[in-house]
């Protein structure tokens, strides 16, 4: 028996980016007295707030969450970990007789928890050497190599991704595994019930544009001054998330400052992202409900498509 197993029903709100995942999280938490444990490996991070469409204050007033603002950027974090931490505030928030709703994009991160895998082990000062080396353009060819001559197609997926390139040469020299190679259950663990949103491909993309606006508007750039200044955007946590190394480089950039092109490369580079994030939800959860979000059905009809599928 896996580890966590009884842990009564815990519903998976999951999908790629900007596809309304917390708005549809926070009412169905309201409906069904339930609390938020975020799925997301960048909202974990304090000081990434606008940029990760992180809950905002009113939003966590109105329903529990867990697992946001947890550790500093500095610090490194993990699918081993996550699922361990993840899986403590699931078993709480059951004990207290409430409905735990897991919510979030980062699919490696819900396929280890909801299906019970435990990944390779890790090796954290094998990680910062290898984290090291990713840093110049000479380190990261060498990586990439040394994935190529394993699995030439996960090489391919790798190149432009260097903490998901560390992060597959660290398993591969552990385990002599490749990240692909990792065999996962078929069959959720009791208890989870997993429905995976899918925007219509031109509405998502509308959605992604509308949302960078907003976070433009909101105040993402000075967030990236303010992390530069304090020397965060170094470490390789912040430099990996979504949008900041571009804004970063417009900011170095003396020259532009046009942000109708900033804006235009952020709606590319995250509707780039959205797409392997959809590629992956559709393949790798076996199990999931597929709900598709078509322009014009409302909210209320998304909730209702869940709610038939909940049984107490």
């Amino acid at each position: 028996m896996r580890k966590h197993d009884h842990i009564g029903i815990c519903l998976a709100i999951l999908g790629p980016t900007g596809s309304c995942k917390t708005d549809l999280a926070l009412q169905l938490a309201e409906r069904l007295r339930g609390e938020i444990v975020s799925c997301d490996s960048m909202q974990i991070y304090r000081e990434l707030d606008i940029g990760t469409a992180k809950p905002d204050t009113q939003q966590r007033n109105r329903v529990p969450h867990h697992l946001i603002d947890l550790i500093d950027i500095s610090e490194r974090y993990d699918a081993h970990r996550f699922v361990h931490d993840a899986s403590r505030a699931i078993c709480a928030i059951a004990a207290r007789g409430r409905i735990p709703i897991l919510v979030g994009g980062s699919g490696l991160y819900a396929k280890c928890l909801i299906y019970g895998n435990r990944l390779p082990d890790t090796n954290p000062s094998l990680y910062e050497q290898l984290t090291a080396m990713s840093e110049n353009t000479a380190g990261r060819d060498q990586l990439y190599r040394e994935i190529a001559a394993h699995s030439p197609s996960l090489a391919t997926s790798l190149r432009n991704n260097p903490r998901r390139l560390v992060r597959a040469v660290e398993k591969l020299r552990v385990s002599r595994l490749a990240p692909s190679e990792i065999r996962f259950a078929k069959t959720p663990r009791c208890g989870f019930k997993q429905f995976i949103l899918y925007p219509a491909p031109s509405e998502h993309r509308a959605r992604i544009a509308r949302r960078t606006h907003d976070m433009l508007r909101m105040g993402w750039i000075d967030e990236v001054r303010r992390l530069i200044r304090k020397g965060l955007l170094q470490t390789p946590t912040a430099r990996q998330a979504l949008g900041y190394r571009t804004i970063a480089a417009f900011l170095a950039d003396q020259e532009s400052r046009d942000i109708s092109q900033l804006e235009a490369k952020l709606v590319s580079q995250t509707w780039a992202y959205a797409r392997r994030q959809r590629t992956w939800f559709r393949h790798q959860h076996p199990g999931a409900l597929h709900i598709p979000l078509r322009p014009g059905i409302g909210m209320d009809a998304q909730l209702a498509a869940i709610l038939s599928q909940i049984s107490f």
